[in-house]
């Protein structure tokens, strides 16, 4: 069966009220829907380090996918703190491991590496988290970025270990995920474009005697027919363009060189692509990765998520509005999705 992400927003601006916050999670935990919820990572958002603990004290089934950037804690101790949340969790984790599209954003937090060098990093960050969770007795890593000794853990995630979701395009990302990910994460794109991006990865993955599967991040905009989807993906397009200059809605920096964006962007040249898929909402938030979007009446953008599952989508990260965010109203047409991949 077709598993199903969705997003959450973290608290931010001057409104520092947990009540938000608890008010999305409570409606992701009622949900029969999702399986598992993204919290994204910033180095000028709300920390998600504190924000997940809080969504799992707080639900009963959401199930988090934790954005971690390499660099900003040791492996080491990563590990450690990622087993323990696992535990308290009973299990619910994922990571994404993020390396990082936006050098600005990177300094901010004292990360000076360029961009090469972070993905050989991130490899090494992950060979020591892995051996860290699974090693028995003690062990000592000395590599090109991380010296350790005697390592050994108390506590270990409840499988083992915890998945590890991640993405990118660029030769670096491709090889980081094909060494390392449970779940290499496409943004959305044309069937052609998806099908050559799962192609790539599969054959890299391949290399290394590893299996992989995929998600796909898409932005949908459903109703009963295709004018009253088309009706609210417009008025979202215009919600946005009248914000253009503010912080109201997230979207990529124009720091992000990342090789993800810049294929993004490219398809803004056309606006619809294949029957639903729509880059309306792309050029406006600057190639940002969940802004291309499925837009028609139920049925149609059933077949097309059928066409992705049909590719070897096996999991689909799914918002809708201005937001991004988790509308409860999609409810009923991912059900059906579910029943029917």
């Amino acid at each position: 069966m077709v598993e199903l992400f969705t997003g959450i927003q973290p608290i931010s601006g001057t409104d520092t009220s947990p009540a938000a916050l608890i008010e999305q999670v409570r409606a992701m935990d009622e949900s029969k829907a999702i399986d598992r919820v993204l919290v994204g990572y910033s180095s000028i958002w709300p920390h998600n380090h504190a924000t997940v603990p809080y969504l799992l004290a707080q639900s009963h089934k959401v199930s988090p996918i934790l954005a971690h950037r390499p660099g900003v804690m040791s492996p080491t101790a990563a590990a450690r703190y990622f087993a323990t949340l696992d535990v308290l969790g009973e299990g619910r984790l994922a990571l994404n491991v993020v390396v990082g599209g936006s050098d600005k954003d990177l300094l901010r937090e004292g990360d000076d590496l360029p961009k090469v060098d972070r993905y050989r990093r991130a490899i090494e960050y992950l060979d020591v988290v892995r051996s860290a969770w699974t090693h028995e007795g003690p062990f000592d890593h000395h590599g090109e970025f991380y010296d350790v000794d005697a390592v050994d853990l108390q506590m270990r995630p409840v499988q083992g270990q915890v998945p590890i979701f991640m993405g990118g395009e660029s030769d670096e990302a491709v090889d980081f995920g094909a060494r390392h990910a449970d779940l290499y994460m496409l943004w959305g794109e044309p069937l052609s474009g998806t099908k050559e991006r799962i192609d790539r990865v599969r054959a890299a993955a391949g290399a290394y005697g590893r299996d992989i599967k995929f998600s796909l991040s898409l932005r949908l905009f459903v109703g009963d027919t295709d004018d009253e989807a088309w009706a609210e993906a417009r008025d979202v397009e215009r919600q946005i363009l009248e914000a253009q200059g503010t912080n109201k809605f997230l979207r990529s920096s124009k720091g992000d060189n990342s090789v993800g964006r810049q294929r993004a962007l490219a398809l803004t040249d056309e606006e619809l692509h294949d029957d639903c898929f729509w880059t309306g909402l792309t050029k406006l938030l600057g190639g940002f990765a969940n802004s291309q979007a499925l837009v028609g009446s139920y049925d149609r953008v059933l077949d097309s998520l059928a066409s992705y599952r049909e590719l070897g989508v096996d999991a689909f990260l799914v918002t809708t509005g201005a937001e991004a965010a988790w509308d409860p109203k999609l409810e009923n047409f991912l059900l059906k999705v579910k029943k029917a991949l």
